[in-house]
């Protein structure tokens, strides 16, 4: 390596960062309460049917596809705290109308819009926030930085994963008059508002471009539809032209492959194949969500000193090979260690490939390279889910399967695992080009 990135516990030595980071924690125990609410309506709504839990990540994804590239340019052109605070302000809004209107629509369609516009919001703060790190923590400690974050993002998921699967199936918000889901997104909508209120707290230091300034507004955003243009064009060119910024966002295809059997495969197999509800998917997230805080502590105090593409491999590969097992399960108690196993694999791949893209993008493109990153997780995701929905649903039923998610979760952890191989393959070749120079990550 050439450079060392300090251990996890210095990051947390800086003030401006730990500030950051707790707020972070609460807003996203938020956003998992949300995602079993989303997960409990849509159970109730729906009978056993893959594709019906397909549908809702078209409105979770498609935003990334459509504005994904857009959202970076802003986000590289305006200070990173304020386009958090807004993009935190408007979720907190969105979130909170969602049971409003479904009461007062009386339909789930609803739901759709409101969770488009929300993860759109959520594009802005996902670029917004990786872009900041930087600013709050020394270079040398980005990696740490990193693994904190990630570290932070799965106990806010393991509380509020068996948190909320409790909390929407809890009969005693009743008595309060609300559906135990509606709760979820009301305490999201909360959260939310402490996150605006920690970062309002931050003084970052950022440096921002000087806003453009014309006397005729058509000259005006005739020159801002050219400068983004140069933008994105500044984007391609990076992705194209670093080995390492390519083999990160392709990384980021096959990860985009587990995320795409959450909704079809496995949330069905655990929900309503196995039987266990969806308190039963909370305890399951939690699991998962536990095993990622094992392996963002570990990869936080011992990877700073391994090759970031070697963990990224080596962690694809568990993954792909942990998905094929879990199929494999008949009983949910089976399901927990296969579950913990995928998050000790799975998180110290999302660490490396974000602190390779610090090193590898300078920071007038950190905007767009995480909102870049982001449109490759939610368009893979997106495919996927659709694909693995369909397949589970149409297309094996027809072929006279049986356990038709279990099959389709089963090859693709294969597709998973071989994949990862194939990327072992590449890694070797690229340190072999990069070894005249000494340079390695």
């Amino acid at each position: 390596m050439s450079k060392q990135s300090g251990h996890f516990a210095a990051a947390l030595s800086e003030p401006k960062f730990a500030l950051f980071a707790s707020g972070q924690l609460v807003s996203q125990f938020g956003d998992y309460l949300a995602q079993m609410a989303l997960i409990a309506v849509i159970g109730a709504y729906t009978t056993r049917a893959p594709l019906a839990y397909s549908q809702i990540t078209v409105a979770i994804a498609l935003p990334a596809l459509l504005f994904g590239p857009i959202v970076g340019v802003v986000v590289d052109r305006r200070a990173k705290s304020r386009v958090l605070i807004a993009a935190d302000a408007g979720r907190a809004v969105i979130i909170g109308l969602i049971p409003l209107l479904m009461k007062v629509t009386g339909s789930v369609l609803i739901l759709f819009p409101l969770v488009f516009i929300s993860f759109l919001m959520g594009l802005f703060a996902s670029a917004a926030r990786l872009s900041l790190i930087p600013y709050l923590v020394p270079q040398n400690k980005i990696f740490a930085a990193n693994a904190v974050m990630n570290f932070i993002n799965k106990l806010a998921g393991m509380v509020g994963f068996v948190g909320g699967g409790l909390l929407v199936v809890g009969g005693f918000w009743r008595h309060l008059k609300l559906q135990p889901w509606e709760a979820g997104f009301y305490l999201d909508s909360l959260t939310f508002f402490i996150s605006v209120i920690t970062i309002a707290m931050l003084k970052t230091g950022e440096k921002v471009i000087e806003s453009e300034k014309e006397a005729e507004l058509v000259q005006l955003w005739r020159r801002r539809i050219n400068n983004m243009k140069t933008d994105l064009k500044e984007l391609w060119t990076l992705i194209f032209s670093s080995p390492k910024v390519k083999f990160v966002m392709l990384s980021l295809l096959l990860v985009s492959i587990f995320g795409g059997t959450l909704y079809p495969l496995v949330v069905v197999i655990v929900q309503k194949g196995i039987g266990s509800g969806t308190g039963g998917v909370g305890v399951l997230g939690g699991v998962l969500a536990l095993g990622m805080m094992l392996g963002s502590l570990s990869i936080g105090f011992l990877g700073h000193r391994y090759s970031r593409r070697m963990i990224i491999v080596s962690g694809l590969l568990g993954v792909g090979t942990m998905v094929s097992l879990f199929a494999l399960c008949r009983h949910y108690w089976q399901l927990l260690p296969v579950g913990l196993m995928i998050g000790i694999f799975l998180s110290p791949v999302m660490v490396a490939q974000d602190t390779l893209l610090h090193e590898s993008a300078p920071d007038k493109l950190w905007g767009r390279i995480f909102s870049g990153r982001d449109f490759v997780l939610n368009g893979g995701f997106m495919f996927s889910s659709l694909l693995f929905g369909f397949i589970a649903q149409i297309i094996l039923p027809r072929l006279g399967t049986t356990n038709h998610e279990r099959v389709t979760l089963f090859w693709c952890g294969i597709l998973l695992a071989a994949f990862s191989l194939v990327a072992a393959g590449i890694v070797v070749k690229q340190k072999k080009a990069e070894s005249s120079t000494g340079i390695t990550s």
